[in-house]
């Protein structure tokens, strides 16, 4: 797979986010315990999923929306 320069730009962007946020986490998961860690994540990945659906909703209500118009 061939990336433009903004697709690879994106990218890269993406994976600094993803280190940002694992230096997030060691950093407030300090002093915790392991099952303490994980219900905090398990909420965590609730909201987010819920979070992507929502989003979703709203792009196929736009989509049909578009489609009508």
């Amino acid at each position: 797979m061939i990336f433009d320069k903004d697709d690879f730009n994106k990218i890269l962007s993406a994976e600094h986010h993803l280190f940002d946020a694992a230096l997030d986490l060691s950093r407030a998961t300090q002093g915790m315990d392991l099952d303490e860690i994980i219900d905090d994540l398990d909420a965590v990945e609730y909201q987010a999923l819920s979070a992507v659906l929502a989003v979703k909703e709203v792009k196929a209500a736009l989509g049909v929306q578009k489609d009508e118009d």
